[in-house]
């Protein structure tokens, strides 16, 4: 919400005048009108959007990785614990 404009005078909008704003604004972009500020803020959501999702594919990746090293290490232990079962009993 915070990339919204503010009114360029010391009024704030009601709530009507800002909806109406917004239509006005949804109306050029359907014109074909790309100068105006919803596509910058579109794509500004976009980029934060996939940044975002790297991120968390980056954080699951990082997880995933220390799970798996650990049970690699459990691993190793209890074949090395069978080892000394085995050798000492038999």
């Amino acid at each position: 919400m915070a990339d919204l404009k503010q009114p360029t005078t010391d009024e704030h909008l009601s709530r009507q005048e800002y909806r109406e704003q917004l239509a006005r604004q949804k109306q050029q972009v359907k014109i074909g009108n790309t100068d105006t500020v919803p596509d910058a803020v579109t794509a500004g959501r976009q980029q934060y959007a996939d940044q975002e999702k790297s991120a968390t594919a980056a954080e699951k990746t990082a997880v995933l990785k220390r799970k798996l090293n650990i049970a690699i290490i459990g691993l190793l232990v209890a074949i090395v614990i069978v080892y000394l079962i085995l050798f000492y009993v038999g």
